[in-house]
């Protein structure tokens, strides 16, 4: 009898452990909350020649929105947040970058600049200034979430 109970009862533990990995939050809930991301590097940026480099030189427009639509890549509404922007049905980074790294400026410069492969596509690597880097990232910082 004793070992019934026992047999029962790590079949119950095993389930309870098996429904608590499927429960719960996978990463940061995209909500009106999420915070904004510490300016370090965009701190002394310019968000108009960011927005000239997004839209002309930088080459950002032929994969990334910014609004929420995916084009190659996500659209960037909310990248400088800690929620991140709005990823399609079935991607989720935990609130960190596709690279594991955690949300920051400095991670999300050495993303763009050493691209990677995430679970939507490739980024490919863009060389840049510091100076069109702090631009960069002010504009990103205007870009919200709906």
């Amino acid at each position: 009898m004793n070992r019934t109970y026992t047999i029962t009862f790590a079949c119950l533990m095993a389930l309870v452990l098996a429904l608590s990995a499927c429960g719960g939050q996978s990463g940061p809930a995209p909500s009106a909350a999420a915070e904004p991301l510490a300016r370090t590097i965009s701190a002394n940026g310019d968000p108009e020649k960011g927005r000239l480099y997004y839209e002309n030189q930088g080459g950002c427009l032929a994969c990334h929105s910014t609004g929420v639509d995916k084009l190659v890549g996500p659209g960037l509404a909310g990248v400088m947040t800690t929620a991140g922007p709005v990823y399609p049905e079935g991607v989720n980074y935990r609130g960190n970058l596709p690279n594991g790294q955690p949300r920051t400026e400095e991670n999300i410069a050495a993303w763009i600049r050493s691209g990677g492969q995430g679970q939507i596509g490739v980024m490919s690597p863009h060389e840049m200034s510091d100076e069109d880097m702090a631009n960069l990232l002010a504009y990103l910082h205007t870009l919200k979430r709906p």
